[in-house]
């Protein structure tokens, strides 16, 4: 798995898509790979603040959309 590939699978990672064999090639990736790790654990974190702060109520279509295009 290069670079590319694994940041394309992180939202599918965090939201647990991904089968056994694409979380296994995740894993090692970002196990050998330190910028593509601190580039995961920056949009996961980023993810669960969101859903935190938007849970209880559902954020408007447009901020939904706009923090979609930011964070792929």
């Amino acid at each position: 798995m290069n670079c590319n590939d694994c940041v394309e699978k992180f939202d599918r990672y965090v939201d647990r898509e991904l089968n056994n064999t694409e979380v296994l090639e995740l894993k090692l990736h970002l196990e050998g790979c330190p910028p593509c790790a601190d580039q995961y654990e920056f949009q996961a974190s980023l993810k669960r603040l969101v859903k935190v702060c938007c849970d209880k109520d559902t954020a408007p279509a447009a901020f939904r959309e706009k923090l979609r295009q930011i964070l792929l």
